[in-house]
């Protein structure tokens, strides 16, 4: 059982670093289970369902710590906010609607959710080495305008919820695409970014409780109950995924500041190259 909470706290770990970085949460979550094993029984089942219920509840661990960092401008009780939040809404929309769809085609043409399809560390290895190449060649294109979260519009945030629905393929990064989006728009780095993580809580918020309530009916139509080493895994990835994700935000602001994304785009490159030499 101890081992198993440490290797909840990688989880946990990994989640809250790449889930702010461009760099892919989910591309590398998927890389280190082959690592990694994660079980709580002896049911195939159960464990494949549980792993991408895991997932996403790390993920709201990591959005937490945006809730938290930027509360006072993202709490609806503020008349000044709902601006921002119906941007939000905006941003959230065009991921929801592709999503549905594009999972909805490949139920009927192939048999299989999109996540079976695509889940696999041949895709996260080609969408790391591609977006990394955009993301370098993003940078060294023309310099951008300032702004702030404010200015950006409606129009905007619907253009950059489109980029956004990018990540559904593993290995694209949601910040990536959402930062990606901006950039192409106009947006400088730090905007980009701050937009980029107020975007993900409506958006990772949507998809954990869908993943969430999928896994519940599943629990109850098989006549299952999770064993408690499973509630303890959770909360220990959750708790570990919230708190290193508070300074990661942080560090990436200051860095954009100063810095380009040139290095996320190397290390994408280079981690990508390294996954398709091991396939």
């Amino acid at each position: 059982m101890l081992f198993d909470v440490f290797k909840a706290l990688i989880f946990g770990i990994v989640e809250g670093v790449c889930e702010w970085l461009p760099i892919s949460s989910t591309g590398h979550l998927i890389l280190l289970e082959r690592i990694v094993s994660l079980e709580i029984s002896n049911d195939a089942a159960l464990n494949s369902q549980f792993r991408t219920m895991f997932d996403v509840v790390i993920q709201l661990g990591a959005i937490l710590a945006v809730v938290v960092i930027y509360f006072g401008r993202l709490t609806p009780t503020k008349k000044e906010n709902l601006p921002l939040l119906f941007k939000l809404i905006l941003t959230t929309l065009p991921a929801a609607l592709i999503g549905f769809l594009t999972d909805t085609l490949c139920e009927s043409v192939f048999g299989k959710d999109l996540d079976s399809l695509l889940f696999t560390p041949a895709t996260v290895a080609v969408t790391l080495i591609a977006y990394g190449f955009v993301f370098i060649f993003i940078e060294r294109s023309k310099k951008l305008k300032k702004c702030t979260v404010t200015e950006i519009t409606p129009l905007h945030a619907f253009s950059i919820g489109i980029f956004q629905a990018l990540a559904i393929i593993p290995g694209t990064s949601r910040s990536g695409a959402t930062i990606l989006g901006a950039r192409l728009l106009g947006i400088n780095k730090s905007c980009a970014t701050e937009f980029s993580f107020f975007a993900a809580v409506p958006a990772i918020l949507g998809a954990s409780l869908l993943k969430i309530i999928e896994f519940s009916s599943f629990t109850a139509s098989m006549n299952m109950q999770l064993p408690s080493n499973a509630y303890v895994l959770l909360i220990t990835a959750f708790i570990c995924a919230f708190l290193v994700s508070i300074p990661i935000i942080k560090f990436l602001i200051g860095f954009l500041r100063k810095h380009s994304l040139i290095p996320f785009g190397i290390y994408r490159i280079a981690l990508g190259i390294i996954v398709m030499l091991a396939l």
